[in-house]
């Protein structure tokens, strides 16, 4: 008897087990990206127009130049500026530990890519922000609205 009840509560405890193994998983929800709101481009005169971002203490500020035709963004140039002054290139981050010269290698190339979207779509909306570049992104933004501002005066 005591067997079959031994035999009993092992085989109803291993059917708890599955039956919790096979429930619902919940995820965190995940973070929507902050959508971008369009430039707005009325009243912008053709020129070339540069503005800086405000500086990140750690990381530095971005500069662009916006050249701007029949009142569409034509052509950026975006570069980026690290604290000490010297701007991010394909050498950034050469020298330091191999993940941290990873991970700065890839901003560079997320620095390059923001102004080359830009200059492709002429929407600052449809440029994608490149995941472990989000300062980048964000000063991007901001110094390409600052030119844009300039381009109205």
């Amino acid at each position: 008897m005591k067997k079959k009840l031994s035999l009993g509560i092992a085989l109803l405890l291993g059917v708890s087990v599955l039956a919790a193994g096979c429930g619902e998983e919940k995820q965190a929800p995940k973070e929507q990206p902050q959508k971008t709101a369009a430039l707005d481009m009325t009243g912008v005169k053709d020129g070339t127009y540069a503005a800086d971002s405000s500086e990140n203490e750690k990381l530095g500020h971005s500069h662009v130049e916006l050249t701007i035709k029949n009142g569409a963004i034509e052509k950026v140039v975006h570069t980026s500026i690290d604290k000490e002054g010297k701007q991010k290139d394909e050498h950034y981050g050469e020298g330091k530990e191999p993940g941290a010269q990873k991970k700065a290698q890839n901003a560079y190339k997320a620095i390059v890519s923001y102004g080359e979207q830009l200059t492709a779509s002429k929407d600052l909306a449809k440029v994608d922000a490149v995941s472990g570049a989000t300062v980048s992104y964000d000063q991007f933004k901001e110094a390409v609205t600052k030119a844009v501002e300039q381009a109205k005066k």
